[in-house]
């Protein structure tokens, strides 16, 4: 007996989205006394700068305007879609669990919550129509907490809860936000720039680019009722 298959190809369709790599510079001036009578001092204005460039980084990849200076910010994309709350400053637990099964359940399956400390504080309080809580601690150790079952990462540079700000985001990051690193920090001394002045500047440099590449797989949380 014979049977008959019927097969067709699949047709996947790809673009280009060009993603501009920014540069990052900044120096820092530290006496030479300081350096030859500190404790490894140039150990720690490496670890100083590192400190700095990252908390600019975590801001920027928030809310990043995506202009010629910095990378864009996965909260400032027009096209990720927003899920109203419902209430103006009242966080409200349906609302949640709307954003989270708004998203197509491929994305929606390897989604992970952000929001602030504040917000999370918050939504501890929550709970569903059952007197469930939203959210749950970890069962182990390494393990993240959930919100619904999915990871939480507290992120400072998400917004507050108040009128009209967006104060969560949910979705598959790794598949809708990229980030590339095109070079990493690099500190180089210069002891001859303020030699008069018995100083040496420390000069950083770094590059780095990010943007929103598919907005289909974010939601976010607008603090709205209309």
């Amino acid at each position: 007996q014979c049977v008959a298959v019927s097969s067709e190809a699949s047709e996947p369709t790809f673009g280009e989205q060009e993603i501009s790599i920014k540069e990052i510079t900044t120096h820092v001036d530290v006496g030479n006394w300081l350096i030859e009578d500190g404790n490894d001092v140039e150990a720690e204005v490496n670890l100083a700068l590192m400190e700095d460039y990252g908390e600019k980084e975590g801001i920027a990849f928030v809310k990043g305007a995506g202009d010629a200076v910095e990378p864009e910010g996965f909260m400032s994309n027009a096209d990720v879609a927003q899920v109203l709350n419902g209430h103006a400053t009242n966080l409200s637990a349906d609302a949640l669990i709307n954003m989270m099964y708004a998203l197509p359940a491929t994305y929606r399956n390897r989604g992970t919550w952000t929001m602030n400390g504040t917000t999370l504080a918050a939504i501890r309080k929550l709970k569903d129509g059952s007197g469930n809580y939203l959210w749950q601690q970890a069962y182990a150790a390494g393990q993240p907490e959930t919100i619904l079952g999915r990871p939480v990462i507290e992120m400072k540079d998400m917004a507050d809860i108040a009128a009209n700000a967006f104060p969560i985001a949910f979705g598959d990051f790794k598949s809708g936000y990229r980030i590339y690193d095109r070079l990493d920090l690099i500190v180089r001394p210069n002891p001859y720039l303020l030699a008069t002045e018995g100083k040496i500047r420390f000069h950083a440099r770094r590059r780095v680019g990010a943007g929103v590449v598919r907005p289909g797989a974010l939601r976010k949380l607008k603090m709205a009722s209309a």
